[in-house]
């Protein structure tokens, strides 16, 4: 793997990221280039490497995109995965750039804890791979094709025999491989896809019935010209399950130069899927109230006041949304008479409780300890100050009860703030909340103060 980058401290820190991951027993081997001119030198070197972590700003403001345009067309390497990473959001690339220079993903600095920045490399190095395999199987049909034409008028034992080799080879594979000919017929396929697509070796098209909602049929992802090209898709299985598959495709020429048909590999990417999501949830969730983390309400938070959309069918394009900041009140005295497990219970219920009050638009939080962020999209400051009532009321009415028989009820302070996406930060939101939050307190608790 290649790292590229500046900043000596990137490096250092993205062996101490890697130093305990392992793929397929083997670990994570670094080479470092502090500038795009000496990556250049490594990859004129190098045509082995199977992944690049680039730097977007380095000698100059798009030294990482001239790198990446070296690599595309300089080079003409279209194996290596790139992934740009930067540390200054400002300079992300443009989406027609990314598609333009052929950028495989695109992470900031920021988001790269270790685990999510193995998951990206297990990724590339999966998709490098396929890449490698899918040329290499190319190749392979390619000589099968030119080989068979000349050895029928000369040799035709020697010619079945490498096609038996051949078809063999395919067969054994666990990944699921096809051969469509020119006229669409499916003249090879191995005993994977055949498991995965019973009726497709009959002649049925692989079409977009089968694919999850948004996805392309086969005939749709047809490639052109010769180049390879790559997509992932949802597909139901025999079994009738949903099987999420990275695909990769190239279409075959004939020695006169003629299309010949197009070569297929699928790898099933499901559990890397299942994976993701459950890091993903593990990484933006408080374990013991299984609301937000701090960090991601947070986040959803400057997310909506730089007018990105947290809520699908609500629009946030200055908009009005409003952020609640609630306490439980008197919760070290829950912990002192009955027990820190039911102060847990009580955070718990809590959250429970002010669930049942929400939209699913509505996104809830755990700063710290009895302290929750309660975010709004799509709010007035009258209809926030009105769900913060209903959401005092309903926690005071709420009695929870001990396994031990004892039982307690719960109250809250809350404070209200408006959230004004042209004129605010993360900061003067928060300052606000906890303004009025500070001011229900002062007041005797549970009630709703806003600002």
């Amino acid at each position: 793997m290649l790292v590229v980058d500046d900043d000596e401290q990137v490096h250092a820190m993205t062996r101490v990221l890697l130093k305990d991951f392992e793929f397929e027993g083997r670990r994570f081997a670094i080479v470092s280039a502090f500038s795009a001119a000496e990556a250049r030198e490594i990859l004129a070197e190098r045509s082995d490497l199977p992944v690049v972590l680039l730097d977007v700003v380095m000698e100059t403001h798009d030294a990482g995109l001239r790198l990446v345009h070296h690599i595309r067309r300089d080079l003409g390497n279209r194996h290596i995965r790139i992934i740009l990473r930067t540390g200054q959001p400002g300079q992300a690339p443009e989406r027609e750039a990314i598609v333009a220079y052929d950028i495989n993903d695109y992470k900031s600095k920021a988001e790269l804890t270790a685990q999510k920045l193995f998951t990206s490399l297990v990724g590339a190095v999966r998709s490098w791979r396929d890449l490698v395999t899918i040329e290499t199987l190319n190749q392979s049909l390619e000589r099968r094709v030119a080989e068979r034409t000349a050895e029928l008028e000369r040799q035709t034992a020697v010619a079945d025999e490498q096609r038996r080799f051949i078809e063999n080879l395919v067969e054994l594979m666990p990944s699921p491989v096809w051969y469509r000919d020119a006229a669409g017929r499916y003249a090879l396929c191995n005993r994977a896809f055949r498991e995965l697509f019973p009726n497709a070796a009959d002649g049925i098209e692989w079409t977009s019935g089968r694919q999850a909602a948004g996805g392309r049929g086969e005939s749709e992802q047809e490639p052109a010209g010769t180049a390879a090209i790559s997509f992932e898709t949802s597909v139901e299985g025999p079994d009738g399950d949903a099987r999420e598959l990275l695909v990769v495709k190239r279409p075959l020429t004939a020695p006169n130069g003629e299309e010949a048909g197009v070569i297929g590999i699928a790898t099933d990417i499901t559990e890397r899927r299942r994976m993701e999501h459950e890091l993903h949830r593990l990484a933006t969730t408080d374990p013991l109230s299984g609301a937000y983390n701090r960090r991601h309400i947070l986040d959803l938070l400057e997310r909506l006041l730089s007018g990105q959309g947290i809520a699908p069918d609500i629009r946030q394009d200055g908009g009005a949304a409003c952020l609640i900041m609630l306490d439980i009140d008197h919760f070290k005295r829950i912990n002192d008479e009955l027990g820190h497990a039911a102060g847990d219970i009580a955070i718990r219920r809590a959250v429970e409780e002010i669930r049942n009050h929400l939209r699913a638009a509505d996104h809830i939080g755990r700063i710290g300890g009895e302290e929750f962020a309660i975010l709004l999209p799509g709010t007035s400051y009258a209809d926030g100050t009105a769900i913060a009532e209903r959401l005092r009321d309903g926690l005071a009415k709420l009695t929870i009860t001990l396994s031990d028989g004892r039982r307690f009820q719960l109250t809250g302070s809350f404070g209200l703030t408006e959230v004004r996406p042209l004129g605010d930060s993360v900061e003067s939101v928060l300052g606000r909340a906890d303004q009025a939050l500070y001011r229900a307190k002062a007041l005797g608790r549970n009630r709703v103060e806003a600002t």
